[in-house]
């Protein structure tokens, strides 16, 4: 039989109960009996009944599509890609990929709220958002609040808009970075970071400084800037200034601790003899000579919890007030490499 002759009244006479029951079956509902579930799941395979879509989407108000909208170039974005999309392949949805490019100023954000009003457009379900940067305001998201979409956000958690969030605990990894210089026998660190225009930069940092105070180390260098993991020569004068007085170096992110390795070098300082240095990301896209010390940011749960929590968000349905918002942090596990032994 074609499959596109199958109908749900033809499964529904086979199995001798009503369409009715059937739908509820086919839609996943749990009020029917296990014995009728199996009989009607059965006899679909048996037909090679496949769902229409867009009538289901027409009888639910419901699309079965969720967007993921990332700035592009983004080093984590596709593994977290990949833990939501399977969750979300597993509830029969589907994802629509949008990339942004910039990351600095409100015009990246304008940008970032321009592709998601267009994705509204195309009757999305929900968004799972990373944030370009920090600097949203609650009228980039206007549209998606008026219409009461359900928004999850991760990785990055924008202060001027309240959204649910899924990421990693930036700041206890930040701290426990200085925990293990300091078990490693560090006394004067540097922090390299992208600065403040991003909350992973910026709480990671907090938690660092915080470290350092707890464990008696001293931060003789504070170096930031938006692009210092692609402009080695900016790190190459800053830390040459130091003149090797310094003996860890944390980096927020890997990209920045591989620059930093490639600046102790030239600078003739021995890793991890002279200077520790410990990153942040745990990435695959290290340098072959370089095995960074870091801590893995679990991308793939982050994807995994990011769409499990919209998916709630969608079937729970719309509701007069927009719902408290919900965050859950993964702990960050420090990996051992060649740079920084662990304690």
């Amino acid at each position: 039989m074609k499959t596109q002759s199958v109908s749900m009244k033809q499964i529904a006479e086979r199995a001798g109960v009503s369409m009715m029951t059937v739908s509820r079956v086919l839609r996943n509902e749990s009020n029917v009996a296990v014995n009728t579930e199996k009989l009607i799941r059965s006899i679909a395979d048996e037909l090679g009944y496949k769902p229409n879509r867009l009538v289901r989407g027409m009888q639910s108000g419901r699309s079965g599509i969720v967007s993921f909208v990332v700035p592009a170039g983004h080093a984590i974005a596709p593994t977290i890609l990949e833990g939501a999309y399977d969750y979300l392949h597993e509830k029969d949805m589907i994802m629509a990929l949008d990339l942004v490019h910039g990351h600095v100023g409100e015009r990246a954000v304008a940008e970032q709220s321009k592709v998601m009003n267009r994705l509204l457009e195309s009757r999305v379900d929900g968004f799972i958002l990373l944030p370009v940067n920090d600097e949203a305001s609650p009228i980039y998201f206007k549209e998606v609040v008026d219409r009461k979409i359900p928004l999850v956000m991760v990785d990055r958690q924008p202060s001027g808009f309240s959204a649910d969030f899924v990421g990693t605990d930036d700041y206890a990894g930040g701290f426990e970075a200085a925990r293990v210089l300091a078990g490693n026998g560090c006394k004067s660190t540097v922090l390299i970071s992208t600065g403040d225009h991003v909350s992973t930069s910026r709480i990671r940092s907090e938690g660092f400084r915080d470290g350092v105070k707890k464990f008696g180390m001293k931060l003789i260098g504070d170096i930031a800037a938006p692009d210092i993991g692609h402009n080695t020569e900016l790190l190459d004068a800053e830390l040459k200034k130091l003149k090797g007085q310094f003996d860890g170096i944390f980096a927020i992110a890997d990209r920045m601790a591989i620059s930093a390795w490639h600046s102790c070098k030239a600078l003739k300082l021995s890793i991890p003899g002279k200077v520790k240095i410990v990153g942040f990301g745990a990435l695959n896209l290290r340098d072959p000579r370089v095995a960074i010390s870091s801590f893995d940011q679990q991308p793939y749960q982050i994807g995994q919890n990011a769409a499990k929590l919209l998916v709630e968000r969608i079937e729970k349905g719309p509701s007069a007030r927009r719902p408290k918002s919900k965050s859950i942090l993964n702990t960050p596990i420090f990996i051992e490499g060649t740079s920084c032994p662990a304690i």
